[in-house]
């Protein structure tokens, strides 16, 4: 095992291991059809160099950062991401998906390309993340959500909206009627979930808040990946950054494996898993 990695104690591939390299390299001894979800949580080509404060009980003195203006055009962004998403399609099994979580900078680049690389019927959902944060555009409607596409990589994709549905009220239950206006006996008592997924962003003070940049909250992947994957199933996150996705995944009794380019990351992940 290279000094990079760092591994659960766990018997068997349940994908409990995190490493520090490009994700290309990290998922080249990685067997075809190993994994029920992908997500990637990539630079958006913001064009910016995003600065965090790191939390010196997880990394001491470290300064999280990354760099999202690597690339001189869109279309070399685009060159550099594409066979990293055929590289995570070869990792799905049949039932697998791609979750892709992008903003307005390149999603829509992004699933032009996912059309033509997996066919536009593997497309599933766009969804919307949508979180209510501080500042207001005087200029434009307020750019307040993200974008995440999910594409299956064959028709035994797996889904399970119940895993995430929402509760029905009673009012809601008795406003059911039928055609002609005659109430009706509601039998679902959950409502499965849309496309538009409202969990709030992480506040300044929010205990989960690790200082690293763009974090996104525990109970956003913990949706993503209660529906997404079977009970037991293994996740992988070669852009991991602070480690959310891990963090959900362990908490829901998934195997995970994972990645990212910056040493302090993988360190900081490595660090919340554990806790």
């Amino acid at each position: 095992m290279e000094d990079t990695d760092k591994m659960g104690n766990v018997g068997g591939f349940t994908g409990k291991r995190i490493s520090v390299g490009d994700c290309l390299d990290l998922t080249k001894g990685l067997a075809s059809g190993c994994l029920d979800m992908v997500y990637l949580d990539p630079p958006y080509y913001t064009q910016r160099h995003h600065v965090g404060k790191g939390r010196e009980e997880i990394v001491k003195g470290a300064r999280m950062a990354f760099s999202d203006n690597s690339w001189d055009s869109r279309g070399l962004y685009l060159d550099w991401l594409r066979p990293r998403l055929g590289e995570f399609v070869r990792l799905l099994k049949p039932s697998g998906a791609l979750v892709i979580h992008l903003d307005w900078h390149a999603v829509h680049y992004v699933k032009v390309m996912m059309d033509e690389m997996l066919g536009d019927e593997r497309f599933e959902n766009e969804l919307i993340w949508y979180y209510q944060t501080g500042g207001a555009s005087k200029g434009r409607f307020s750019r307040k959500h993200d974008n995440i596409l999910v594409y299956s990589k064959s028709n035994d994709f797996y889904f399970d909206g119940k895993a995430i549905a929402i509760p029905r009220t009673e009012k809601a239950m008795k406003r059911a009627k039928s055609g002609k206006g005659a109430r009706i006996e509601v039998t679902d008592t959950h409502k499965n979930p849309d496309d538009v997924l409202m969990v709030p962003a992480l506040n300044p003070m929010a205990i989960e808040r690790t200082g690293y940049p763009t974090q996104k909250p525990v109970e956003l992947l913990e949706k993503l990946i209660l529906a997404l994957t079977p009970p037991g199933g293994v996740v992988g996150d070669f852009f991991c950054g602070s480690g959310t996705t891990l963090v959900a995944a362990e908490g829901l009794g998934r195997g995970w494996i994972g990645g990212d380019v910056s040493a302090e990351a993988v360190e900081m992940a490595w660090r919340r898993v554990k806790e």
